[in-house]
This record gives C-alpha cells, sequence and structure tokens, in this order.
C-alpha cells in the first residue's frame, strides 16, 4: 500500500512538473513576443520618417521651383538640389529599411541582426560626413547666386524677396543642419538602444539554456 502511494506521489509530483515546464515555456514565447514587438515598435519611426521624406519630395521641388524663379538662381543650382535630396531619400531608405525584415528580429537571427544595426550606424555616420558638406557648398552657392540677382535690374518686389530670403535662409539653413543632426543622433541611439535589448535577450536565452 505505501509503494502504491509513493508512486502516486511520484506521478503527481511529475505530472506538476509538466505542467510548471509548459507554463514556463508559454512565458518565455509570450516574453519573446513582447521583447521583439518592443524592438519593432522603437525602429517603427525611422520608416514613418522615411515615408514623411518621401512625400515631402514633390513640396520641396515645387516650393524651390517659385523660389528659383522669383530669386534668379540658376537651373544648375535647382537641379543640384533636388538630385541630392532624392539621393538623400534613396540612402536613407537603402540604409534604414532595405536591409531589414520582420524576421531579422527573431531569437534565432539576433546575432546577425545586431552586426546589420551595427552596420547601419556606421553607414549613417558616412551619410551625415559627406551630407554636410554638399548642404554647406550648396546653401553658400544659392546666397552668392542670390546676391549676384541683386546687382540685376530686377523689380522692388524680387529684391525685396530676394533680401528676405537670404536672411531667412541663413537662419533657416542653421535651424535645419541643427534639426538634421539632430535626427541623426536619435536614429543611432535607437540602435543604440535595440542593439542593447537583443544582446541582453541573447544573453537570458544562453544562461536558460545552460540552467536546463
Amino acid at each position: 500500500m505505501e509503494t502504491q502511494n509513493t508512486s502516486n506521489e511520484l506521478e503527481l509530483i511529475r505530472q506538476q512538473m509538466e505542467l510548471l515546464k509548459e507554463k514556463l515555456a508559454t512565458q518565455e514565447i509570450v516574453n519573446e513576443k513582447l521583447i521583439i514587438s518592443s524592438m519593432k515598435k522603437k525602429m517603427s519611426w525611422i520608416k514613418k520618417y522615411i515615408i514623411f521624406e518621401v512625400g515631402l519630395l514633390p513640396i520641396i521641388a515645387i516650393m524651390w521651383l517659385g523660389i528659383k524663379m522669383i530669386a534668379g538662381l540658376s537651373w544648375y543650382n535647382y537641379a543640384f538640389m533636388i538630385i541630392m535630396c532624392c539621393i538623400d531619400v534613396y540612402i536613407d531608405y537603402f540604409v534604414n529599411l532595405r536591409g531589414m525584415r520582420d524576421s531579422d528580429f527573431q531569437k534565432c537571427n539576433m546575432i546577425e541582426t545586431t552586426k546589420k544595426l551595427t552596420n547601419m550606424k556606421k553607414q549613417r555616420s558616412l551619410q551625415m560626413l559627406i551630407q554636410i558638406p554638399l548642404l554647406i557648398i550648396w546653401l553658400l552657392w544659392s546666397g552668392y547666386e542670390a546676391v549676384h540677382s541683386l546687382d540685376m535690374p530686377i523689380g522692388d518686389f524680387q529684391r525685396g524677396f530676394t533680401q528676405g530670403g537670404l536672411v531667412g535662409g541663413s537662419i533657416g539653413a542653421v535651424i535645419g543642419i541643427f534639426f538634421a543632426y539632430k535626427i541623426y543622433k536619435k536614429m543611432q541611439k535607437t540602435n543604440d538602444e535595440v542593439i542593447s535589448q537583443m544582446n541582453d535577450f541573447v544573453i537570458e536565452e544562453d544562461d536558460r539554456q545552460e540552467d536546463n
């Protein structure tokens, strides 16, 4: 009788252990999904920002065409600005979105994804190193052409618009470069946060496997 009771107790303990393992496995899956969802959410604003950039391109093209006509800027200046904007948006897409897929955030791909995110930061830094000097050159070029147009026989409205544009453009350029740098830093910080989250998750998984 005692042997039977002992056997029943052991079977009950075994069943309880199986239930506990199932609960732990379910909890791990839920935690993994929450972590993956959190990482995707952190990266999602970058995707929205690039979509915003694409939508802004035609507006910039039309607005600057009007400024070009009034301020007497050259077609070369206009073409350079449009090409530079298009290349910038394409590079943003290529660096931030083209190489990333939903599967990259799965547990089995996290080490490789960490490398992708690290490489993404390097590419962004290179992009900024090239873009900022080109932007400054274009701004100086635009300013030079605008000042030169003031020496031409133009109407009072055009003269006033060009003079106001030079002042407003100078202030806008400083503000624009500042915000571009802030967005760049925010993107880099987002990558750092996701990389840190991935590394913590991988370490936890390794520790859990060692315990098992």
